[in-house]
């Protein structure tokens, strides 16, 4: 076997890496306490959303040997809840990387998380993370916790950071109207690592522009799902250049043209009212882990490694909040 393909869905796990996690725990508890003094405490990223919605997830048909992995492995239906979300606005207003979590449910075989019966796809609307790894991804919260002279000078001294935070940032016309990446690999199987990608398929025109208001994100998806349905595809990409398609740097972009997306499911959000009684509460509730996963899907990254042990610590310190109020 060439050495390349054994290098296929390879981690590299720095002797640090533990360490930095904690510092990161910590680092998020004592922001966290500061935005929220009283209170419930909201979630550190993508803690605004857009709404919730009811969908369903079906796993194409006639699938070869190689795609029918995990919750792939025959064409089937899963009911699934898709939360869409704002990265870190206050408001639609605001240019922003936007999120899509999707959580499919009833989901049978070995979860990665003991006790879940669930399959998570946490999604962004960029292709890449800013940073390579936890490690920078810290190092830039400190520098945009610590206010705007520290920010500035943080965006100064790293260029391409910057950059890819400009092109990641926009008005969409709406959340069913932009793919979504992984960003970050998953394994596919034994030895494969892949990367998801969601696009929209929605048979009507794209939305017309929108006037920016504070809401017009949730405004447009409460007004489109009221008269029809919405779609994307669900593809995967298969890592094959460990060179030029890392596992451990997540702000390096797989190409299509390298490695071609492929498609394994249709995401079906029907008509719905986005507004009903306890729609809000529940979708401020529910939680996305891309650790509820099959084993066959594993994340697979220092990022991935790292949230594992973050999405735990910060749940229980927002449950301990939640218990004290």
């Amino acid at each position: 076997m060439p050495a390349s393909a054994r290098d296929l869905a390879r981690e590299t796990i720095s002797p640090d890496e533990r360490a930095v996690t904690a510092e990161f725990i910590a680092f998020l508890e004592a922001a966290s306490a500061r935005r929220h003094p009283n209170g419930p405490i909201r979630r550190f990223n993508q803690a605004r959303h857009s709404g919730c919605v009811e969908a369903d997830f079906t796993v194409v048909n006639g699938l070869s040997n190689d795609l029918a992995i995990g919750v792939f492995r025959q064409p089937r239906s899963y009911a699934a809840w898709v939360r869409f979300a704002s990265a870190s606005s206050a408001s639609d207003r605001e240019k922003d990387t936007r999120g899509m979590s999707v959580k499919l449910r009833a989901v049978e075989g070995e979860n990665l998380t003991p006790g879940e019966t669930t399959q998570d796809f946490v999604l962004n609307s960029h292709p890449v993370m800013m940073v390579p790894g936890t490690r920078e991804f810290l190092e830039l919260l400190r520098a945009v916790e610590a206010g705007a002279m520290r920010r500035a000078l943080y965006f100064l001294s790293h260029p391409k950071v910057l950059r890819t935070a400009l092109a990641s940032r926009a008005n969409p016309t709406s959340h069913l109207d932009i793919p979504y990446w992984s960003t970050t690999p998953y394994q596919f199987g034994a030895g494969r690592a892949v990367k998801y990608i969601v696009r929209p398929v929605s048979s009507r025109a794209r939305a017309e522009r929108q006037t920016l208001t504070d809401t017009y994100l949730h405004d447009e998806l409460r007004a489109r799902l009221s008269t029809e349905e919405a779609s994307f595809d669900f593809f995967v990409q298969f890592q094959t250049d460990p060179r030029t398609m890392p596992i451990e740097d997540a702000s390096v972009e797989w190409q299509e043209r390298e490695s071609p997306y492929v498609r394994v499911a249709r995401l079906r959000i029907p008509r719905q009212d986005i507004d009903v009684p306890g729609r809000d509460q529940a979708c401020e509730a529910v939680s996305f882990n891309p650790w509820h996963s099959l084993a066959e899907h594993r994340p697979l990254g220092n990022m991935n490694r790292a949230r594992r042990e973050i999405y735990e610590a910060l749940s229980r310190f927002r449950q301990s909040r939640l218990a004290r109020t």
